[in-house]
């Protein structure tokens, strides 16, 4: 399977002009059997309020436009979208072919503020077997691995909206290589990350305020980690490109975590201060939803 990936320009904003900017790219692609976009890539990753003007009714319109660019260019499609349904936002994806949405995955541990969190599905059946999917947070959490383990799976799939400080680059990359590549020796099938790159958004909450503190940006790193297959040169680095056989198999290794978590990290971080910005971005949620409806 001709898997690509597209790590997308975060600065472009607007749902036409980025819809046309991710067609854009597509179109380059040489024949294509699989495209891969990461977390949040129609309205771009805005971890903020503003995002909910640029959220999808029920994935409608993302299903339409995915279908749509599936057909035209004869392949499957990974899209990551805000979406609005039942009173309540949420970061979620989808993977379509011009025929059918095979899955929406919602991502369980959502931006706390700003999209409804619970503990959802991460399995999509395709025709071309299960894939596993962990929105950026997710990837790294246990709850992501226990809905997995027992599921025969022929591609683990890692969408990112994630930043990191620019002194940290290194041990961005590590840390993305480590959680990659442990789901790879467990599984022995592909994993792919995906990562927008520029200008992180104002971010509410604690997190917010340390990531500004410390510079954070959005850095790429996409990668597909694969053992086995070839790479496919592309002259664009907003593309990269791997052709690799999928087949279905089943967990060859446990994996270990830190109590919920893939990466040890701080834990006084963890268990504190993440914990609380938390507890207060529901409650931020709640309120700003509230507000909403009201107006």
């Amino acid at each position: 399977m001709r898997i690509f990936v597209l790590e997308l320009n975060n600065d472009i904003k607007g749902i036409d002009k980025r819809m046309i900017y991710i067609e854009s790219l597509i179109s380059k692609l040489p024949n294509p059997d699989l495209v891969l976009l990461p977390e949040l890539a129609i309205p771009s990753y805005m971890p903020n309020y503003k995002i909910w003007e640029y959220a999808d009714e029920s994935s409608e319109m993302t299903i339409r436009w995915s279908m749509e660019m599936a057909m035209k260019y004869n392949c499957f499609i990974g899209v990551g979208y805000a979406d609005y349904e039942k009173g309540n936002y949420y970061n979620r994806y989808l993977i379509a072919d011009k025929n059918k949405v095979y899955g929406i995955i919602t991502k369980s541990e959502g931006e706390a503020a700003i999209f409804k969190r619970g503990w959802f599905d991460n399995i999509i059946k395709t025709p071309f077997g299960n894939v596993a999917i962990g929105i950026c947070y997710d990837s790294r959490r246990k709850h992501f691995y226990e809905n997995i383990k027992h599921e025969k799976l022929s591609l683990i799939v890692f969408p990112h909206g994630s930043s990191a400080s620019s002194k940290k680059k290194l041990e961005e990359q590590q840390d993305n290589g480590y959680i990659c590549n442990t789901y790879l020796k467990a599984f022995g099938v592909p994993v792919v990350y995906i990562n927008s790159k520029g200008k992180l958004e104002y971010m509410p909450g604690i997190m917010g305020y340390l990531m500004k503190l410390f510079g954070f940006s959005m850095n790429g790193k996409s990668k597909i980690y694969a053992n086995g297959g070839s790479d496919i040169i592309i002259k664009s680095n907003e593309i990269q490109g791997h052709d690799v056989s999928l087949s279905e198999k089943t967990r060859k290794k446990d994996i270990p975590f830190y109590e919920k978590d893939l990466i040890k990290g701080n834990n006084f971080f963890r268990k504190t201060i993440l914990k609380i910005d938390i507890k207060i971005g529901i409650s931020r949620y709640k309120k700003a939803l509230k507000r909403k409806m009201l107006n």
